[in-house]
């Protein structure tokens, strides 16, 4: 646990001057958790003013103090056989903050790195030709496939469009069509980017239908060629 106990102040020294006493716990010099003597004398963290964070009992009091020495002797928290009531609360309670707020930082990275591979994701170009407009191919990769599998009736859905010559086509199947197909292209580009490319060529979409036991499965496959293209 940080913190370097206060043992004996010179009562002539800067320490004393800025009300420091014995059994105060010194947590924080210029936002670095103390854990040795070197954290608070290190010439890295002494500017000519700092910021000096003490603890006393339950309280946080914030100083700012001048380069040069305080004038205290110093051993690190806690003391054998020692109890500074309170003190363990408050560092405890700053050591979950830095814990909250070092997990907010994981979701925070973790967050940017999707955006980043989404961001990747979606610029990569499909077609279903064997180049692409004003891009020359560099780098051929590899042949690629994703697939797709949900729950429709297809053939159902399929003769009711038929039948409604009103109506026109069955709403829930252009649907379920449009999310296989998008997620398909979706997983596609995913493993075009796994592969390092950032175009995929003569894609084919290969839909069929999955049945028994009284249902359907509507299955896709996805394939193309992923290469790498630079614009001409």
């Amino acid at each position: 646990m940080p913190g370097l106990v206060v043992v004996d102040v010179d009562p002539t020294g800067k320490a004393a001057k800025l009300g420091i006493r014995v059994h105060d716990v010194l947590y924080k010099y210029n936002g670095l958790e103390l854990e040795t003597i070197r954290d608070l004398v290190s010439p890295a963290n002494v500017g000519a003013e700092n910021d000096l964070v003490v603890i006393r009992n339950r309280q946080v009091i914030n100083h700012r103090v001048a380069a040069g020495s305080l004038g205290i002797s110093l051993v690190t928290y806690p003391i054998q056989d020692t109890v500074i009531e309170g003190v363990g609360e408050v560092l405890s309670g700053f050591l979950k903050e830095s814990e909250i707020l070092s997990e907010q930082e994981r979701e925070a990275q973790k967050q940017a790195k999707l955006e980043e591979w989404m961001r990747r994701v979606s610029s990569i170009k499909t077609t279903t030709a064997p180049q692409l407009e004003g891009y020359r191919i560099v780098d051929h990769r590899e042949i690629i496939t994703a697939e797709y599998v949900g729950g429709v009736n297809v053939i159902r859905e399929f003769f009711a469009s038929i039948t409604d010559a009103i109506g026109g086509r069955s709403g829930s199947l252009q649907d379920e069509l449009r999310e296989a197909r998008e997620s398909c292209l979706v997983n596609l580009k995913a493993e075009a980017d796994r592969l390092g490319a950032n175009a995929v060529i003569g894609v084919d979409l290969d839909y069929s239908e999955i049945s028994g036991g009284g249902k359907s499965m509507l299955f896709l496959v996805a394939s193309g060629t992923a290469v790498v293209v630079e614009k001409i």
